[in-house]
């Protein structure tokens, strides 16, 4: 049996990865080990910092931030710990000892350097998303550059942000049908914060350069190092109050002139979902309330632009804790397993 690690195991990501391995093939080949920072401990959770179970384990899966990877991985490295470490936050990504994984697009590099490298993360969960959507356009090199805006749902931020909603839901009752009344209302209970509810924040992460939030940068730079060559994404990210699922409105230009159905007919892949672009079809399936749960990436909207033949837009929503986040490891963990037994 081959001992798995699994820390932040209770978390948004790390929840839904556990429910995906166990419903996975290679559990039968798995010990799973949870690990909790939480004083309280689960009976069947081991103290994240007892380094005498954790050097144990052959994989590490740490869904739990990027100051805890910071903190063990160094730790495990100083006690010559010879295991994979497979991470969900942002801290590895862009060092050059780590391996982004998502194999959709990727996988032929994760067969080459798995018995050679050690340290692998998964990427931003926008970029996931895009790059699903995007994979055949980029697989026959026709994408020029791709302009992206992200509505991305607040569980995309944690448990605080959902809190934070729920909160501003309780602190909202009684309240008045009539615009003008209602807004008094919501003004008068918010006046000491900027709520999610009836809002949107324009704003996610910290500042980088050219103005950009660092989650932002992350599109470029992240989809760059997955696909081995420089791809141009001028992002822009904002929060929403969906629960769950990341929309982007995507706006791009590719090297030849297609037509809609030409393009429809490239798009399509295993992983999506081509929705009619009609109103029905739209409002009943191109929403994160539809969409949430589901493996598949929904995309429509899909239409040339006005400005000019080779430009075109579509709208695209998947579960950013599905496969922005949590399939892509497990997945990963589907080859690694293949390759130890």
């Amino acid at each position: 049996m081959i001992k798995l690690g699994i820390i932040g195991w209770r978390g948004l990501v790390g929840s839904i990865f556990l429910n995906r391995i166990y419903s996975s093939n290679i559990i039968k080949y798995l010990e799973i080990f949870l690990f909790s920072t939480n004083k309280i401990l689960n009976i069947n959770a081991n103290n994240t910092f007892n380094f005498n179970i954790l050097i144990n384990m052959k994989i590490i899966v740490c869904c739990q931030g990027s100051d805890l990877t910071k903190k063990i991985l160094k730790l495990l490295i100083c006690k010559n710990w010879k295991g994979y470490w497979v991470d969900a936050s942002s801290y590895l990504r862009m060092n050059k000892n780590c391996i982004l994984i998502f194999d959709p697009i990727n996988k032929i590099d994760i067969l080459k350097y798995i018995k050679k490298k050690k340290i692998y993360s998964g990427c931003n969960c926008t970029v996931s998303l895009c790059l699903l959507t995007f994979k055949n356009l980029l697989k026959l090199n026709l994408i020029d550059w791709i302009i992206s805006t992200s509505y991305q749902a607040i569980s995309g931020a944690g448990t605080k942000l959902i809190n934070t909603l729920i909160n501003n839901i309780n602190n909202s009752r009684n309240l008045s049908k009539k615009l003008l009344i209602l807004e008094k209302q919501t003004k008068h209970i918010f006046k000491n914060e900027n709520p999610i509810l009836f809002n949107l924040i324009p704003w996610i992460d910290k500042k980088v350069k050219f103005g950009q939030t660092k989650e932002e940068w992350k599109s470029s730079s992240e989809a760059s190092k997955i696909l081995n060559k420089k791809i141009l994404i001028d992002s822009n990210c904002v929060r929403v109050s969906s629960l769950r699922c990341h929309s982007q409105f995507f706006t791009f230009k590719i090297k030849k002139n297609l037509s809609i159905n030409n393009l429809y007919y490239i798009i399509n892949n295993e992983y999506v979902k081509i929705i009619k672009n009609n109103e029905i079809n739209s409002f009943k399936k191109l929403n994160p309330f539809f969409v949430s749960g589901k493996l598949n990436l929904f995309i429509g909207r899909i239409k040339k632009s006005l400005i000019n033949n080779k430009i075109f837009n579509l709208f695209s929503v998947g579960d950013q804790l599905l496969w922005g986040a949590a399939e892509p490891l497990k997945r990963f963990l589907e080859i690694l397993i293949e390759e130890l037994i």
